[in-house]
């Protein structure tokens, strides 16, 4: 064994002690946190009886509840909970808010409850977006929602999301065909209407396996993104017991959670316990686009963003729909004092402690790791003199690693600056933070935790990349469904940011590709454009295709990027440092990364200055003609 040799082993063996502390760590701060009040009492205590009255008939769509009350989150803390049905006719809404129930699933027509003085207040929200759409057969001739507009639509009761889609898209709703609706798909497949609302997680799966394939028209499409279905209760039932509401809400969220991770388990509980008014594989279906739209791997489920409510406020207010001055105080349910702290907070500073100490370790082993490369190259030249081949290829690696090295000892210090700055602001006992103050300091260092690890993800895929540890799998797949599904999981991220994000992924287009790839290439290209876009600006992704070449065009209206940044990017040098719209500092590692994922699937990346203001990049591959199965579209 010679001494680079043993050095190498002590250095992977200090990164696993290293590494094995962390999770240590990580471990007991989580184990070490308090339990709730209620989940702390020892004393038996009587069951509060409550009522939770949902907004339809039983079905995945309120599949966390089902889950809280057969694992006993209800029961353990102190709740005894009934779950009412709705049925075509009922108005649940209402129920809740003359204290029929406790508690109630609702739309954003609580809005306009609360204007009329319903005193009700949103708890949580279920859905990030809103699966409300209008489906149509399609087999007719109607493709768009203008033509749509001289037809026959089918819509229910608190479906005032659907009056903002069409003010969006320039429809005047006086002149517009409405019909009431019987919640029977029999009257689009007859053509008694031309379109009816259905939510897009239910009806497509009933509609196209007895009748055929429909066409949708969401109202995410015309700009109009609002919040699906919100956990709420009343003001009178807060003063009256905001501990029950906070272990109801606590209880609620858990079995979201569960659900969200056991889908399987809790259809089987719905077909045994609820109703088997639909088949298995229908309830799986809804399972599977409601996941899509409660984003629990994305955002902590039943996260709010008041700022994105004041935007759907202002929506109803241009259709004269709310007081253009509404004010939203009471409106959201918050804590008192630190108590208000979002529930993410204590996870994202763990996280943001846990990423920083991940950076540190990947700097130091990187460090040794290009010593050791130093030191193999100057003992194999002593030695082996004729292996000038292999000496150059790992000078070529040692580069690159150099270059990795700078981005760890200067860009990455600077994304754990806010980290430093807000995490001792937070933890200063003399300061006295308002609700307000903590929740924005929360947010950025959020951001901050956020941004450094996708730098760390980006590192590790290049060096995987440039190392030849990561393969390229090609297979036969549909651009445009690819490059849909990886830039629709932004879409939360540009209402947060007031950023307009338009996907058109245009006919299908058959790649030879590799799936993982090429997904990084656009999820990198999309976060850097709303990361560098200001509020009110607007990224497009667009697919298309010649019959040879397919190309996926991504342009952003955001600060640009000048001609000698573009060529350093381009010639594979290492990008300066720039920063976002929103503070954050962002490097050239990921556009590197795009690159040469590009290149290994014999694709060409471009960049352009947008005549209009920004960029446009564009990744070009080749268009296939071969007969192998869909990978997936």
């Amino acid at each position: 064994m010679t001494g680079a040799d043993a050095e190498n082993r002590s250095s992977v063996r200090t990164l696993r002690w290293l590494l094995f502390a962390v999770f240590l760590a990580v471990l007991c701060t989580g184990l070490g946190r308090p339990a709730p009040s209620w989940a702390a009492e020892d004393k038996p205590r009587k069951l509060t009886k409550v009522t939770l009255q949902l907004k339809w008939a039983h079905q995945f769509q309120f599949a966390g509840y089902y889950a809280a009350l057969a694992k006993g989150y209800y029961r353990d803390r102190g709740l005894d909970v009934t779950i009412l049905p709705a049925m075509p006719g009922d108005k649940p809404m209402e129920s809740v808010a003359k204290g029929k129930a406790e508690f109630g699933v609702g739309t954003t027509d609580l809005l306009m409850m609360r204007a009329a003085d319903d005193p009700v207040v949103v708890l949580a929200v279920i859905y990030q977006h809103s699966p409300l759409t209008l489906m149509l057969d399609a087999r007719n001739n109607i493709h768009n929602i203008h033509q749509l507009a001289r037809g026959k639509i089918m819509i229910a009761p608190h479906e005032t999301e659907l009056s903002a889609y069409f003010a969006a898209e320039g429809l005047d709703i006086s002149h517009m065909n409405f019909v009431d609706h019987t919640f029977d798909i029999e009257d689009l497949k007859s053509g008694k209407v031309d379109a009816m609302s259905i939510y897009s997680t239910d009806e497509p799966y009933q509609y196209a396996k007895e009748v055929g394939p429909v066409r949708l028209f969401r109202p995410i499409d015309g700009g109009v993104d609002f919040y699906g279905d919100n956990l709420f209760t009343t003001d009178d039932v807060l003063k009256k017991d905001p501990k029950m509401v906070q272990a109801f809400l606590d209880a609620s969220l858990d079995g979201w959670r569960y659900a969200m991770k056991q889908q399987e388990e809790i259809v089987d509980l719905i077909l045994g316990t609820y109703s088997k008014r639909k088949s298995r594989d229908n309830l799986l279906f809804e399972a599977k686009q409601s996941a899509d739209l409660i984003l629990a791997d994305v955002v902590p489920v039943g996260f709010i963003n008041p700022a994105r409510w004041e935007r759907i406020a202002q929506h109803y207010a241009g259709l004269g729909l709310l007081p253009k001055d509404m004010s939203l105080d009471g409106f959201i349910f918050q804590r008192d004092g630190m108590a208000a702290l979002p529930s993410w907070m204590p996870k994202a500073l763990l996280g943001a402690t846990a990423v920083a100490l991940l950076a540190l370790l990947a700097g130091l082993w990187l460090a040794a790791f290009n010593q050791r490369l130093r030191r193999e190259m100057e003992e194999r030249e002593q030695a082996q003199g004729a292996l000038a081949q292999r000496t150059g290829e790992l000078e070529e690696s040692n580069s690159q690693k150099d270059v990795l090295l700078t981005v760890i000892g200067h860009d990455i210090r600077n994304l754990f600056n806010p980290l430093l700055i807000y995490a001792q602001l937070l933890a200063d006992p003399n300061r006295r933070l308002d609700p307000k103050t903590v929740q924005e300091y929360g947010e950025k260092l959020y951001e901050a935790g956020r941004n450094a690890s996708e730098v760390l993800e980006n590192l590790l895929e290049w060096a995987l990349v440039r190392t030849g540890q990561r393969q390229t799998h090609l297979e036969v797949t549909d651009l445009g469904a690819l490059a849909r599904q990886t830039a629709g999981v932004y879409s939360a991220d540009a209402t947060l940011r007031g950023v307009t994000l338009r996907v058109e992924a245009g006919p299908p287009v058959k790649v030879l590709l590799d799936r993982h790839q090429i997904s990084t290439v656009i999820r990198n290209l999309v976060n850097n454009a709303l990361k560098f876009t200001p509020k009110g600006g607007e990224v497009t992704v667009r697919v298309c295709h010649d019959g040879k070449d397919a190309k996926v065009v991504i342009a952003d209206t955001g600060m640009g990027m000048d001609e000698n940044l573009v060529n350093r990017v381009l010639s594979g040098a290492s990008a300066d440092l720039a920063t976002g719209a929103k503070g954050e500092v962002g490097t050239g590692v990921g556009l590197a990364l795009c690159r040469q994922l590009v290149l290994v699937n014999d694709g060409k990346l471009s960049i352009e200055q947008n005549p209009g203001g920004g960029t446009v990049f564009t990744v070009t591959l080749a268009v296939t003609d071969a007969a192998t199965p869909d990978a997936a579209d």
